[in-house]
């Protein structure tokens, strides 16, 4: 313990933690980023707040590993090489100390910037499970294997430009498979080789995460990845460092077939915090357990306009999946979905907002991501749930207080739709529906045929 004492003062292992907890928290708190914003604010979930961490680590991971490889050269940049090869201590003893103190350390700042998420979710109130254990569990694995790895090449390799080198080189590589991994990037195609990186992309909800396959898999490559890298740091022979190769060569040919196939197996509703709170035909996720009561008498209350449809929906059920930022919604005939993720309006909403979300386009979303804010489907499902409710008012959804506004095509179409006979009204509003189910045709044009002439 002496030895792992003084390699904790005298090593660079309290400054790569230091450095890791400073570049996280200059990132969070320094800039405004997606972090901050729906569908997936770092101080929402717990879980959420692991995802973003990792994501932090297309920037963190090579600044563990440049400076495990500093660290890494001190004997032979010192001429002490020589001098420690003589003695009666094996290699490994001082290799496990000396590993023991930067990957502990390390994985402290990345702990550190967790405890510091953790005191924002409290703060603002947000939802707490142990769902994130996974998630930090491999973020760590992998912190503390790109220590270990960088200590041996910086021992293979004592050169002074290895360590700046080495990092820059992980940073490319971190850049690169995070591009392929995240939806919104799209700068590169999926493969399952992105995923030896430890960076996540953008998280695409407030209630995902880390699919089981992906944590199974990223656990198996990061622990031999971690032994090569310590066995290769202990090695004092050749034969030795050629067999320290089989513990990551292992872990890769296990990991990679264990992956998800692409990009939509990455991501998977949290099982705690998705977890269905239902009011008979109302559910909601446990997390917004607390939006359950206020939205009962409304939804029920838009359950009962909407019964007249044929095939009306029967249930109202909040959205749990990833959000996706290139394809439309989920659609269920039976079931009316509501995204308190994306659409964090509903969490304040009023009893007549909550009412016109759920008939909006006769109980369906859009045909486009809900992102697009596509004005044919827009304006159709406002004049749907004005048909409903008899007032024409913005949908509670993203961009829909600013369209309602600058659109000039609404007033008009309402008007023209408002003033066929009610047998038409009914015939357009159903067929409508079915042009939100298939998402075939123009749903405004379905309505008012000539609208947007």
């Amino acid at each position: 313990m002496v030895i792992f004492r003084i390699e904790l003062r005298r090593s660079i292992a309290p400054w790569a933690g230091l450095a890791l907890l400073l570049v996280a928290l200059g990132f969070l708190f320094l800039l405004s980023g997606p972090w901050w914003k729906v569908p997936a604010p770092w101080t929402g979930h717990t879980t959420t707040t692991a995802l973003w961490l990792r994501f932090l680590l297309v920037f963190l991971w090579p600044i563990a590993v440049g400076a495990g490889a500093i660290q890494g050269m001190r004997d032979s940049r010192s001429g002490m090489a020589e001098l420690l090869a003589t003695t009666s201590r094996p290699g490994r003893h001082r290799a496990l100390r000396l590993a023991g103190a930067v990957g502990a350390l390390s994985a402290l700042g990345f702990l550190l910037v967790f405890a510091v998420g953790l005191g924002e979710v409290l703060g603002h109130g947000g939802f707490v499970s142990a769902s994130f254990l996974p998630v930090v569990g491999v973020g760590l694995l992998a912190v503390v294997a790109g220590s270990w790895v960088g200590l041996a090449v910086g021992r293979l390799l004592p050169h002074p430009l290895t360590a700046p080198a080495l990092a820059v080189l992980t940073l490319v590589a971190s850049v690169l498979a995070w591009t392929s991994v995240d939806a919104q990037v799209l700068s590169m195609s999926y493969t399952r080789f992105a995923l030896l990186a430890p960076a996540l992309g953008q998280p695409r909800g407030a209630l995902v995460t880390t699919s089981g396959s992906m944590d199974l898999g990223q656990t198996v490559w990061f622990a031999g990845l971690a032994a090569t890298g310590f066995l290769l740091l202990a090695a004092e022979s050749a034969r030795a460092r050629v067999l320290g190769l089989l513990p990551v060569l292992a872990g890769a040919a296990i990991a990679l077939p264990v992956f998800p196939a692409s990009t939509d197996g990455l991501l998977t509703p949290d099982a705690v915090a998705a977890q269905k709170r239902c009011d008979g035909p109302i559910c909601v996720s446990r997390a917004h357990e607390d939006m359950l009561a206020a939205l009962a008498g409304p939804g029920r209350e838009a359950l009962a306009l909407l019964a007249k449809l044929p095939g009306a929906p029967t249930r109202i059920e909040e959205q749990t999946g990833p959000y996706s930022y290139t394809s439309p919604p989920a659609r269920d005939p039976g079931v009316v979905y509501l995204d308190f993720q994306l659409n964090d309006d509903l969490l304040t909403a009023d009893a007549a907002a909550l009412r016109t979300a759920v008939v909006s386009g006769a109980g369906l979303p859009g045909c486009v991501p809900p992102s697009y804010g596509e004005v044919s489907d827009m304006s159709a499902r406002m004049i749907a749930a004005a048909y409903f409710t008899g007032e024409l008012r913005a949908l509670p959804e993203y961009a829909g207080n600013w369209f309602r506004r600058n659109s000039p095509l609404v007033e008009p179409a309402w008007a023209k739709f408002r003033a066929l006979p009610p047998d038409v009204q009914f015939a357009r509003i159903v067929a409508l529906r079915q042009v939100l189910l298939s998402c075939q045709g123009d749903p405004l044009d379905t309505l008012v045929p000539g609208a947007r002439r």
